[in-house]
């Protein structure tokens, strides 16, 4: 299976999470300022939430990715304690015709890192460290039995 993790971050803490997944899946997380520019069976797409909502940014960026580079999209995100942005990224996902993978991850960070309070996160706890590696293997257990493949 190959897979890419794209991340929106304003304040490091989704960026952190991305790169918790990215890790335990051997690869690099990139901010959605890079492209999809080759085929991956799954896309882990995270945000964070602002103003009760995810980033502009990242669902124009949703909006115009290259579905035929996409085999599904896992939603990932953060936030002091709505889950919005999975709910976005998975309607956009539904209207750009990206199929949506069952398993999510979103990490309630509180104000921990909070952009408009000029904080800087970035800093997971061991535990959260854990649950974005899971959500990882999750996600990949699920592509790989559903397309009769192993690790």
């Amino acid at each position: 299976m190959k897979a890419a993790v794209r991340y929106q971050s304003r304040g490091g803490n989704t960026r952190a999470v991305a790169e918790a997944i990215a890790s335990a899946l051997g690869i690099q997380a990139e901010s959605i300022g890079a492209p999809i520019t080759e085929k991956v069976d799954v896309l882990f797409v995270g945000g964070g939430v602002y103003a009760w909502d995810a980033d502009k940014r990242l669902t124009a960026w949703l909006k115009d990715i290259d579905r035929d580079n996409v085999g599904e999209i896992a939603a990932f995100g953060t936030a002091g304690g709505m889950s919005s942005v999975i709910t976005r990224v998975q309607r956009i996902a539904a209207e750009i015709g990206i199929p949506v993978n069952a398993h999510t991850l979103m990490l309630k960070m509180l104000h921990r890192g909070y952009a408009l309070l000029g904080m800087h996160g970035g800093n997971l706890t061991d535990a959260q460290k854990e649950k974005s590696a899971h959500f990882a293997m999750d996600v990949t257990a699920d592509w790989e039995k559903r397309h009769n493949q192993t690790r």
